[in-house]
């Protein structure tokens, strides 16, 4: 059944949802523990091992895990800051895979077949305000993400756990705290539409090298080009547990990548479900290439080519 995709300050009913949700998912444990995830792990990243406290992990914590897993897995040819999930042309579809994923708990938590996962429109409702205003307007609220600074104790979010992090050292399991923030410490403001409005302005989805230096949409919108913008401006803007590859921790994570998820949807209806680079294209990394199978730890690998059109799983209420 398909799902719409709702603005998370616009429909309070899907807002909870998905807040709920993300409590619980973060609670359910399951028969996976630190021990036995790493040496999961271990067979795929050289040399890998989890520090800290063994413990059994929830179902958000595999996500947290496959989201760390996926960026310490190199391309060939290899290149600055690309991995199996980021930095070159796999980043969208890898996402929205992942995204898909995410949805899917949602709906099991939730027993609602229809129910879709929200965004945030940062930008409109973020990037265009004041700079004082982007740390306490909405969504920085406690009837919705809790505050933008400090420990998330407050709102809908205070009971979310977090256990696992990464350090400089690799990734830790640690004593179950709340979510941490920080934002805009490093960088002072979110996106702005005239930036989106570029990202979709741009007539190419992607181009060789393949990588983060190359003016294209994926780039655009993942946000190396002139960066931190767009997604990993906002990234940088939350700080805190939003700021490392354990990202996902904060379910703001889910939030912005719905966000860049349709601002490609919205790419897509001028020029088309195309992706580049298709299988043959000459000095293409591996893991992104149109057919080639993406990163999967929860659920069945799909190919970019299988998430061009989403439509039989969801749709967006509106696109920018």
């Amino acid at each position: 059944m398909s799902a719409v995709r709702t603005d998370i300050l616009a429909d309070a009913t899907g807002a909870k949802r998905f807040l709920d949700a993300a409590v619980g998912l973060s609670t359910e444990l399951t028969t996976v523990t630190t021990q036995s995830a790493s040496q999961v792990l271990a067979r795929t990243i050289p040399g890998f091992r989890m520090r800290g406290i063994n413990q059994r992990l929830a179902v958000w914590d595999l996500f947290v895990i496959w989201h760390w897993a996926a960026m310490q897995l190199s391309t060939s040819p290899p290149a600055t800051m690309r991995n199996l999930a980021h930095g070159g042309p796999v980043f969208l579809p890898w996402h929205r895979m992942y995204l898909l994923r995410m949805q899917q708990q949602l709906q099991r938590l939730s027993g609602q077949a229809d129910a879709g996962l929200p965004y945030w429109d940062w930008a409109v409702a973020g990037g265009d305000l004041p700079a004082a205003q982007q740390l306490t307007r909405a969504p920085w609220t406690d009837t919705v993400l809790g505050p933008s600074r400090g420990a998330v104790t407050t709102g809908p979010l205070a009971d979310h756990v977090v256990r696992i992090e990464e350090r400089d050292d690799g990734l830790w399991s640690v004593p179950p705290r709340p979510i941490q923030r920080n934002a805009a410490v490093i960088v002072p403001t979110l996106p702005r539409s005239t930036q989106v409005r570029a990202a979709l302005n741009s007539p190419v989805y992607d181009r060789a090298s393949w990588d983060i230096g190359v003016s294209s949409h994926r780039n655009l919108a993942e946000g190396w080009h002139n960066g931190p913008q767009l997604h990993n401006r906002v990234h940088v803007w939350v700080g805190g547990d939003m700021l490392p590859g354990t990202s996902p921790n904060d379910p703001v994570f889910f939030l912005n990548h719905c966000n860049i998820d349709r601002i490609w949807e919205s790419w897509m209806g001028p020029h088309g479900r195309t992706y580049l680079p298709t299988d043959n294209q000459p000095g293409a990394p591996s893991g992104h290439r149109l057919n080639d199978a993406m990163v999967a730890l929860l659920g069945q690998s799909l190919t970019p080519a299988q998430v061009l059109d989403p439509s039989q799983w969801y749709a967006y209420d509106r696109l920018p």
